[in-house]
């Protein structure tokens, strides 16, 4: 879970462009133990990251995120 961390956390590091896979299990650990303030906006990935009462849109609206693109997904 520290590079989930250092993905979100430090832009400015090599790998931070790479598209790094993480399994379930690794991506629920690191939901289950962080939380996510919003501030300015400027790190917060709408559809992925946990903001709406602790819920992620992908959690709240699993058919309607299935319809986003996978790039679009990731923006912020």
């Amino acid at each position: 879970t520290r590079w989930l961390w250092f993905a979100r956390t430090d832009d400015t590091r090599a790998w931070s462009g790479l598209d790094l896979q993480f399994s379930a299990t690794e991506r629920a650990f690191f939901f289950a133990s962080t939380t996510m303030i919003l501030g300015n906006g400027q790190r917060a990935l709408f559809w992925e990251d946990r903001w709406l009462n602790g819920c992620s849109i992908s959690e709240l609206a699993p058919q309607l995120h299935a319809l986003i693109p996978k790039n679009r997904r990731k923006s912020r």
